[in-house]
């Protein structure tokens, strides 16, 4: 035996073996994702939901959300308002202690949110930190100190804002608390490449943090200290599968729970006779095709809406989905509050595509069937990463709808962290990538997941709802600014996929809900086969 082969021999034998110990072991559950995380965990700086699946189990949160989207006290216990509503302050949980054993204080909380205002943090600013007085002048370097978030004693912080805020709560909810005793020995500009510190998180949740192995599986163990209860369940195993595999893994008891990536009624049928239980919930994330308005190409926003127009998205959610989720029109979900009634619907329309083409400049006028303008041909790069089964198949059926309106499509495909490097290349221009955005109830900024665009009355929208909580303003300016979205299709919005989740035999307890998939991890058991 070569000496490659023999490693991987030994290697598929030591996976092998791990699958059958877990399986036996009614202390340990597996849970399998889809794609290998990119091993940033750390709270303010993860992309994507692999990574959010580690970190949600591993660090504590000052809010979660409960089954209405509303904000729940977790590592906050209470808050309060000043009277003008531009001052919140949070009451912490005492007695809370990080995994390494120092206590959990409002130093942490300030400094969490603090880092991501510092001039050098090394992402993108979110849209939280903007509205705390003082951010300008921290930002720049004015002020070594950002006025807006105040320690008022170990148990108490406030954050001031320059307006009444709304998101403050979302933003809790979707970014957990970091240890200040840990990451202030690093300099913000370094976070991201502090890998020895973003692969060894240490928080407060459920969970500790114990290994690592890329393409395989993060292991974490039960924190028997956890402010909430201790987990019953002492292991949890998120395993590395694909579409192509978990079924078996499934049935054959390597894996506990996994995402369905498909709805194929035969797909299901399969696990029910096994014996595999599904659960279905509505779902929350969003698949998109996001288009970049940098591009001559795609600056005109009628050529935006004729790819809108010009992809069958109900037939992709019928044929690719069986019926199992929703198409949408703008970035929001349609089940939310704010969620416009009168949205342009964009339904499959080639003709009306291949019109609004046509007044942006783009016609066929060499009979190739291709649309050309100066003399150049409308050639598009679909980008779309591996790893999801139904977005892959989506790829050929955008390109097939859209040779159909006379624009030439080519594919390319690649994994899912190169496919994401061109949405996070803020210098590369491309035409369009396929990717998925989960939402964030509460959580409405002037951004598209991954790319900014903005136009005067985005913009004017969007102050609005950041600058109150008033219930019906917000409803109104959001609202609105959810129109000009429509409207301007920086995305072609796709498809919601209802959620699905498949549970082998050994579980006997298991809870979870849209937008917080792990909300009664602590609960969960299996019973040994």
């Amino acid at each position: 035996m070569k000496a490659l082969s023999k490693a991987i021999f030994i290697a598929a034998v030591g996976i092998s073996a791990f699958n059958a110990s877990a399986a036996s072991d009614n202390s340990v559950i597996r849970y399998a994702i889809w794609s290998n995380p990119n091993g940033t965990f750390n709270p303010t700086l993860y992309f994507t939901d692999y990574d959010r699946a580690v970190i949600f189990n591993v660090f504590g949160r000052l809010f979660t959300l409960d089954k209405k989207q509303n904000p729940q006290p977790s590592l906050a216990e209470r808050y309060d308002y000043s009277d003008d509503g531009k001052t919140l302050t949070l009451h912490l949980r005492q007695g809370v202690k990080w995994h390494d054993g120092k206590p959990f204080t409002a130093e942490d909380v300030a400094f969490t949110y603090g880092s991501e205002a510092a001039p050098d943090f090394p992402r993108d600013q979110p849209d939280f930190v903007k509205h705390l007085v003082g951010y300008e002048d921290y930002h720049s370097g004015k002020s070594a100190d950002l006025a807006g978030i105040k320690v008022i004693d170990p148990q108490t912080v406030s954050f001031s804002f320059t307006a009444p805020y709304a998101a403050a709560f979302a933003h809790f909810a979707d970014r957990p608390v970091l240890a200040k005793h840990i990451w202030n020995a690093i300099p913000v500009k370094e976070w991201n490449t502090a890998t020895s510190l973003l692969r060894n998180p240490v928080g407060t949740g459920p969970y500790k943090f114990v290994e690592f192995v890329s393409d395989q599986y993060v292991k974490l163990e039960r924190n028997d200290d956890y402010f909430g209860g201790a987990p019953k369940i002492k292991t949890f195993i998120f395993k590395v599968s694909n579409a192509q595999t978990v079924q078996n893994e499934l049935i054959n008891g390597d894996v506990d729970i996994a995402e369905l990536s498909s709805w194929n009624k035969r797909d299901v049928e399969t696990y029910q006779k096994a014996g595999i239980r599904i659960v279905e919930q509505p779902g929350v994330t969003a698949q998109y095709l996001s288009l970049d308005t940098r591009n001559p190409n795609l600056s005109d926003p009628r050529v935006r809406q004729a790819l809108a127009y010009g992809i069958d998205r109900q037939l992709i959610v019928d044929k690719l989905l069986f019926g199992h989720g929703l198409v949408f029109n703008t970035k929001d979900h349609p089940q939310s509050q704010y969620y416009p009634k009168d949205l342009n619907t964009y339904s499959y329309d080639p003709k009306k595509a291949q019109e609004l083409l046509k007044e942006a400049g783009w016609s066929d006028t060499n009979g190739d069937g291709i649309v050309d303008k100066n003399g150049q041909n409308l050639t598009f790069t679909l980008n779309y990463p591996t790893g999801n089964r139904t977005r892959e198949l989506t790829a050929p059926i955008i390109q097939q709808n859209l040779k159909k309106i006379g624009i030439n499509v080519v594919l390319n495909v690649a994994d899912f962290n190169a496919t994401l490097a061109i949405l996070q290349d803020k210098n590369k221009v491309y035409d369009g990538v396929l990717m998925g955005g989960t939402f964030r109830p509460g959580l409405y900024e002037n951004n598209f997941w991954w790319e900014r665009f903005s136009t005067p009355k985005l913009d004017a929208l969007a102050e609005q709802f950041n600058t109150t909580v008033d219930a019906e303003k917000l409803k109104t300016s959001i609202g609105d600014w959810l129109k000009e979205v429509n409207q301007q299709v920086p995305h072609v919005w796709l498809y919601i996929p209802n959620q699905g989740y498949a549970l082998s035999k050994r579980v006997s307890h298991y809870s979870a809900y849209p937008y917080e998939p792990f909300a009664d991890v602590t609960q969960w058991t299996v019973n040994q086969q």
